[in-house]
């Protein structure tokens, strides 16, 4: 067993024992699920969980022998800025609180940009510990001391960096087709291997200082202990990549009512969500591509479903198709954001429902002549009732027009003449 596997086999042990003490690792931190589905939705960028306390653009002091090692140092100092700023272009660039095919896209271009980034900075560490290893004898022991303390903070920042890239991955691995998703964990699993390689040469630099002073050796041994547990904290992030199940959140969409709606109608919308594993999804949020945040801080247990719905009122002209879709997103599995996205629903703006009627009636005449109590009357009565189609709206019209012509009642004597009319409309 080489030097290189042993390392790995002893950061797999000492992981065993630091996964009791996480919370130690007051640099490293998480945000809470919430937090996260929050950000993601909201604006998914923020800057690196941790940066040095220093100024990323100050120089190391010039006391420092050995110009070009020092020189290096510089170089791989001002490369944090690029890393910083490539940082704050991971967004999803959505404000809308949906995320879409091309702000998707954006995303990874800008995950792949700080990869790369990550990668190259890992190289040329790499070749600082080469040069190192070659001068090291002509260094003085102060001198040696100096720059293993560089290195063990160069080493100590790319840890925070990878930390960071797979925070912001883990935010939106879920989101990405299944090509990226295995690019971006390959990937992954090369950053770690090369810092297992940068420790391994670290290691081979405190083994030289056994004749440095007792506080600088307790000290250089303290840093590579931490090290080791940020290397065992990925490694373990990294196992949670290859377990997660993207596909667990499910989500159904379906309007209520007839299929065709009218200007300032009213429709329901029912969204029906499903958790297909035996676990739990917490924090889950539904969210539609017109209508915004439905629901949120809902928990579905194992194989648990739970329906919600949303009416609105419809505000489109006459012969509009308005479609829409809903996405789902939960917390699973150490914080894994996981997104569905439902059936797309459409619905077609009707015209106006109209009723035209028109009733006319002629001339009506009506005579008694007698005596006794003879009655002459013209008795009309017309009823009309209209209903709109499907449902009442301020566009549907009824349009009715009656017209009654001349009405003549003639008695003579003792009998009785009326025109009595009667007109009842009733529209809805």
């Amino acid at each position: 067993m080489n030097q290189k596997q042993g390392l790995r086999v002893g950061i797999t042990a000492v992981f065993v024992l630091i996964s009791l003490c996480l919370s130690c690792l007051g640099e490293v931190s998480e945000y809470s699920g919430q937090d996260q589905i929050d950000s993601l939705i909201a604006s998914l960028s923020r800057s690196p969980s941790e940066i040095p306390s220093e100024s990323l653009s100050d120089a190391l002091p010039e006391t420092l022998p050995y110009p070009m090692l020092v020189e290096d140092i510089r170089e791989l100092y001002s490369s944090e800025i690029l890393l910083v700023n490539q940082s704050r272009q991971i967004d999803l660039n959505d404000t809308v609180s949906f995320a879409d095919r091309q702000s998707i896209e954006q995303c990874i271009c800008a995950l792949s940009a700080y990869e790369s980034l990550l990668r190259e900075r890992a190289i040329r560490l790499a070749q600082f510990e080469i040069r190192l290893k070659k001068i090291w004898p002509e260094l003085s022991m102060k001198e040696q001391v100096d720059i293993t303390e560089g290195l063990e903070e160069m080493l100590r920042l790319q840890a925070i960096f990878i930390y960071d890239f797979q925070s912001q991955l883990k935010k939106k691995f879920c989101l990405f087709p299944n090509r990226d998703r295995k690019k971006f964990l390959n990937s992954f699993g090369d950053l770690l291997d090369r810092e297992a390689d940068l420790l391994l040469g670290f290691e081979g630099f405190l083994h030289h200082l056994q004749n440095a002073p007792e506080e600088d050796k307790i000290e250089f041994l303290a840093s590579f202990e931490d090290l080791i547990r940020r290397q065992a904290i990925l490694l373990s992030s990294y196992n949670g990549f290859l377990k997660v199940n993207c596909n667990i959140l499910k989500i159904y969409k379906y309007v209520n009512g007839c299929g065709c709606y009218r200007s300032c109608q009213n429709v329901t919308y029912t969204y029906v969500v499903k958790n297909t594993c035996n676990c739990s999804v917490e924090g889950i949020r539904v969210v539609d591509s017109r209508l915004g945040i439905i629901v949120e801080g809902i928990s579905l247990g194992p194989h648990e479903k739970k329906s919600f719905s949303k009416s609105t009122v419809l505000n489109y002209p006459s012969g509009t198709t308005v479609c829409n879709t809903a996405q789902a997103w939960g917390n699973f599995s150490n914080n894994f954001i996981i997104m569905s996205e439902s059936n797309e629903v459409c619905i077609q703006m009707c015209a106006p429902a109209k009723n035209q009627e028109s009733l006319e009636l002629g001339n009506q005449k009506a005579l008694a002549i007698a005596s006794d109590l003879g009655a002459a009357e013209n008795n009309i009565v017309i009823e009309k009732n209209q209903n709109g189609k499907c449902c009442p709206n301020k566009d549907s019209a009824n349009q009715m027009a009656i017209r009654v012509g001349d009405q003549l009642a003639a008695s003579y004597r003792s009998s009785k003449g009326a025109n009595n009319i009667k007109i009842v409309s009733n529209q809805q």
